[in-house]
């Protein structure tokens, strides 16, 4: 019986085969997917917008807070939210019934008031009678001709009682200042309204909602940069995907109280004043509502058809090229301001980088304007990866 056993070629075959799995092996665990040694963008041209990025909230451009001066029971609510309401038109009423009383009881003594002055007036002149015929001292006629001023003078702080009277019981209907819409209401029938020592607010009436405000923090930073006139865009989380348009029309300087202000009030201000710029909003198509926290973005410079690049590239720093100098981004202003980036050699993501020196412009905080040293096309790296994700980095 014969038996074949395998010569030395197939031996000589699967070492060879085994050694190439493993050639294989140890250079893709050195070097994954070329492609994926770093990130890259591409130098582009565009418009590049310079702005003061805040925060603030919608209000109408002007309302009007309806208070009680008065006291008492509300017993009617005539209006409720987001009702057009005109000049004059009911709003609340409060219940009456001691106001009434209090006209009623103020026009009693007017009366009595009017009664007396009567008497002492007729008094008086049957006095002045008798002292012209020396039938009555001249002290009794001064006392009566006093009485009568006396009287007159009751007489009219009593007219005057009735008419406060009558002022308040007139308080009990509330009524609108002005013609708008109600966007507050903070009362019900049978709550007890009380204007002791402060009017309460009942309502809040927007004159006109087709006009609106944003009021934006600006902090010291950032002041110098705004004026009134430039252009604002903002957005709202309610309404996606749609950017506004308004205006600066002012801008409020923070009150800081004095050292002694400061003394009297137990302590010292510790706090960044923010300035308060006031944005003109049209809001012709009703859109937009009073609370609605506004992503303000007012316009400082409008740069177009220049070169940009990410700010990730400006924040690349490639260990090869340590020993290599790198300008300070922060050195210089303006057109002045450098730093350094790394340019692919070849014009793709196998290229060599090398660490250019680029001067630049203005920034959006997205994008930065490049003055020179690169041209539109050229790519540049953006980010390195991790040496978690794609195993140990080998030299470029």
């Amino acid at each position: 019986m014969t038996v074949n056993r395998p010569g030395w070629r197939t031996f000589v075959g699967l070492a060879l085969g085994a050694a190439l799995v493993v050639v294989l092996l140890v250079a893709a665990k050195k070097d994954p997917d070329p492609t994926a040694r770093y990130t890259i963008s591409t130098v582009t041209r565009g418009d590049l917008i310079q702005s003061v990025r805040t925060t603030g909230q919608l209000s109408p451009w002007s309302s009007v807070e309806v208070s009680s001066q008065i006291s008492g029971l509300v017993t009617e609510v005539a209006v409720d939210f987001n009702q057009s309401v005109k000049r004059g038109q009911l709003l609340a009423r409060i219940d009456p019934s001691s106001y009434e009383q209090k006209v009623r009881q103020a026009r009693a003594d007017l009366e009595a008031a009017q009664a007396n002055h009567r008497l002492t007036e007729l008094r008086t002149r049957r006095l002045r009678g008798l002292r012209e015929q020396d039938l009555v001292t001249q002290q009794e006629y001064d006392d009566a001709d006093a009485q009568l001023e006396q009287s007159a003078a009751t007489l009219l702080t009593r007219q005057a009682a009735l008419e406060n009277a009558k002022v308040d019981l007139d308080r009990c209907t509330i009524t609108a200042p002005i013609d708008g819409v109600v966007i507050y209401k903070q009362v019900e029938v049978g709550k007890t309204v009380v204007a002791s020592f402060s009017a309460p607010t009942l309502f809040v009436i927007a004159q006109d909602l087709s006009r609106m405000r944003v009021i934006a923090p600006i902090n010291e930073v950032d002041v110098g940069l705004v004026a009134v006139g430039q252009s604002v865009t903002f957005t709202v989380d309610a309404i996606r995907d749609h950017t506004f348009e308004g205006r600066l029309t002012q801008l409020r300087s923070p009150y800081t109280p004095s050292e002694k202000q400061q003394a009297q009030g137990g302590g010292q201000q510790t706090t960044i004043p923010n300035f308060d710029a006031v944005i003109e909003v049209s809001n012709k198509d009703l859109l937009l509502r009073p609370s609605l926290t506004a992503n303000v973005s007012i316009i400082i410079n409008r740069n177009r058809d220049v070169l940009m690049i990410p700010n990730s590239a400006l924040r690349v720093s490639l260990p090869e090229f340590a020993d290599a100098a790198k300008p300070d981004t922060t050195q210089g202003a303006g057109d002045n301001l450098t730093a350094t980036v790394y340019k692919l050699r070849n014009g793709n993501r196998n290229g060599i980088p090398e660490p250019v020196t680029v001067r630049l412009g203005v920034s959006d905080r997205i994008s930065t304007q490049v003055v020179s040293g690169l041209k539109a096309g050229d790519e540049i790296v953006t980010g390195v990866p991790t040496s978690t994700d794609y195993g140990p980095q080998r030299p470029f």
